[in-house]
């Protein structure tokens, strides 16, 4: 955390004030003007301020003002942050907090747990974090110092930054800016503000905005040396995704030269890394080698994996882009053996992904399609937990309806009691009105049957709402799997084909890279994509073809009696329908394709069980993720019978491209982006340090 923005703002109170009491312990310096000296040298030269801090410290005794004491322990709590030494800082802000709880200063020691509640965070226990937070705020004196209030909201931000919600960060952000702005002598805590709400924006994606920020940052008069690192790096980040490659490469040099200066390793080792990773995206992978190298010798002085780790891919695919595969292999599998031990299912996807489009450039097929079925299966992983978790909010939701249904069905039943109890009363009160009665009995039996019709229509439409759900995923309103088993199970006693020669399809679809969107983009617009995807399959077939949503990003579409010669043109017009504009998630426009492994075998519907033609789909799909995706591979002929092909298949398929005819039609071109996010699916490396500012 930057130096200036952890001053606290006590001041020291004159020996005449403190009266006999203070007097025995009357400094031998001034601590303002001692703070304001040692701010002015942070600006340059933080160790040589936390060497004059201490200095100070020692002269001014135990036996100073409590004033004098705090002002120079948080001003040693602020330098060690600003050069990295958490666990020292975290050290003086407990003696800082059993200082004030010794003095009963209720606003000091609100300040000073802010200390635990960042210890938390380090940790990355955000629910404590949060918790605290709220606790210490509930806790502090309404007239709590300006220093204290920006620190609140700073902290806020940082806890709502690690979850995601970034536009909450960004609102608290944004509170503390305009709790310091038109303040003299606030422009260095300022400045870590404004880096911070450049980062949440290049986060989200909105490199303008983080440039902008960046800027009004840069262009504050005083700050401390790791707020400029950090918004140089921001403003880098952000000039590289938008294209502006000079000028971010600058940038990163900038950042790099202020870290070297400053002593900031970790801000050293992304910088090179991130340059690094630069050349990677651009292919010139002998910068990308040296670069790496570099960042490797300092990320190894400090204890930062992600940074250690993203050195290390960086040089094992710098290594693998120069055709050396033997000597980047070993580096790459050392950071995925990394990744699987400690279970980071994202990053071990995305390098296992970089792994395979390295392997597939070599020429090495089979491997890089080894790899591609790995992180297949990981997606899948990734897909029955996100599937598990939706069943249950589903079933959630489902039990409290049907509980509320219970309610209102007891009462219905209640006031029938009551208005039966009723009746019988008004019968043997007025015997001799036998007419009168007879008309309200009948009066009373056309209420009760209208009633009962009523009920009875509403439980059929409710079983036909639920009829629809179990046949239907909640997300689309596709068919799902049971769905097509149904219409399975009828297909099997009715196998004619109404044109001579017609063949049954099924195509087994996944779009391309779908777990990369979720991270860049967020779950919110990965299901967008999904929701879309679904309308534009539906749109691109026959009204008599049924289209699945297999589970996740899979789709499925069964075609009965389809012409042979048209399925390529289906195929092509799938492919075009999602490939050819990108989605539009509100936000942001994503592009995305799908591959496609396709069956259409004359008398698919008779020699094949259709559980077989699936398989064997699914296994051309393969092929096309394996041949680059964005494209739909076709099995038009078998060249054995079918139980041979069947037995390749349980051999991993290892022969089975020998024992059929395979076509291949491909999707509409994309256009590269430039300035991809961190986490690629074109050239470089994968992981990416996150630099505490």
């Amino acid at each position: 955390m930057p130096f200036p923005h952890r001053l606290v703002s006590f001041l020291l109170v004159t020996a005449t004030a403190l009266g006999p009491v203070a007097h025995a312990g009357t400094p031998t310096i001034d601590p303002r003007a001692e703070v304001d000296a040692i701010r002015d040298l942070a600006q340059d030269a933080p160790r040589a301020a936390l060497d004059r801090v201490q200095a100070a410290r020692r002269d001014l005794g135990p036996n100073a003002p409590y004033d004098a004491r705090q002002m120079l322990l948080r001003t040693e709590v602020a330098l060690r942050e600003d050069l990295g030494q958490q666990d020292s800082a975290y050290t003086l802000e407990r003696e800082s907090l059993q200082l004030a709880q010794a003095r009963g200063d209720t606003a000091g020691v609100a300040l000073a747990m802010l200390g635990q509640v960042r210890e938390l965070l380090d940790a990355h226990r955000l629910d404590d974090a949060q918790a605290l937070l709220d606790r210490i705020v509930a806790q502090a004196p309404k007239d709590t110092a300006l220093t204290f209030k920006v620190s609140v909201e700073r902290t806020q931000g940082d806890i709502l930054n690690l979850r995601g919600r970034l536009d909450e960060a960004l609102a608290a952000y944004l509170r503390g800016l305009r709790l310091l702005q038109g303040r003299p002598g606030e422009s260095g805590r300022r400045a870590v503000l404004y880096a911070r709400i450049a980062q949440v924006y290049a986060n989200a994606d909105n490199p303008a905005k983080a440039i902008e920020h960046a800027d009004l940052g840069l262009a504050e008069k005083k700050m401390s040396l790791r707020s400029l690192a950090s918004l140089q790096f921001t403003r880098a980040i952000a000039l590289v995704r938008i294209g502006r490659d000079g000028e971010g490469i600058a940038a990163f040099e900038n950042a790099l030269a202020t870290a070297v200066r400053a002593g900031f390793q970790g801000m050293e080792a992304a910088a090179r890394g991130n340059i690094a990773d630069y050349y990677l995206q651009h292919h010139d992978y002998v910068r990308a080698e040296a670069e790496s190298r570099k960042a490797l010798v300092v990320s190894e002085k400090g204890s930062d994996q992600n940074v250690i780790q993203m050195a290390r891919a960086n040089l094992g695919f710098s290594l693998m882009g120069q055709g050396r595969i033997a000597e980047g292999l070993p580096w790459v599998d050392g950071v995925i053996a990394h990744l699987r031990k400690d279970k980071l299912t994202g990053d071990l996807e995305a390098m296992l992904d970089e792994k395979g489009r390295m392997l597939e450039r070599a020429g090495q097929y089979q491997q890089a399609l080894a790899i591609v079925r790995e992180q297949q299966s990981l997606q899948q992983q990734s897909a029955r937990v996100a599937r598990d978790r939706a069943i249950a909010t589903l079933q959630e939701e489902f039990d409290a309806h049907r509980r509320s249904q219970q309610i209102v069905l007891l009462q219905r039943e209640n006031r029938l009691k009551d208005a039966e109890l009723n009746n019988r009363r008004t019968v043997q009160l007025a015997t001799t009105f036998a007419a009168v009665l007879t008309v309200l009995a009948g009066a009373v039996v056309t209420v009760l049957y209208r009633r009962t019709a009523r009920s009875n229509a509403q439980l059929k439409e409710l079983n036909v709402q639920l009829e629809f759900g179990s046949t239907h995923d909640a997300l689309t309103g596709l068919h799902n799997r049971r769905s097509l088993t149904n219409r399975m199970s009828v297909r099997k006693d009715d196998r004619r084909h109404p044109v001579p020669g017609a063949v049954d399809c099924f195509v087994l679809m996944d779009i391309d890279h779908f777990k990369s969107i979720n991270d860049r983009w967020g779950h919110g617009a990965g299901d967008a994509v999904l929701v879309d995807v679904a309308r534009r399959l539906a749109a691109a077939v026959r009204d008599t073809d049924m289209v699945v949503r297999w589970g996740g990003e899979e789709f499925m579409i069964h075609a009965p009696a389809m012409d042979p010669a048209s399925v390529a043109g289906m195929a092509e017009r799938i492919l075009d329908a999602i490939g050819a504009r990108p989605v539009d998630a509100g936000t942001c426009a994503i592009p995305v394709t799908l591959t496609a492994g396709i069956v259409a075998l004359p008398g698919a519907g008779t020699a094949f069980d259709w559980q077989c033609a699936v398989r064997l789909a699914d296994w051309a799909l393969y092929q096309g993720k394996a041949q680059g995706r964005n494209q739909a591979r076709i099995v038009t002929r078998l060249y054995a019978p079918a139980d041979t092909v069947m037995a390749a298949l349980d051999r991993d398929g290892e022969d089975v491209a020998a024992l059929l005819a395979l076509e291949g039609v491909h999707g509409p071109r994309q256009v590269v982006e430039r300035g991809a996010p961190p986490r690629r699916d074109t050239g470089g490396g994968t992981l990416h340090a996150m630099v505490r500012a």
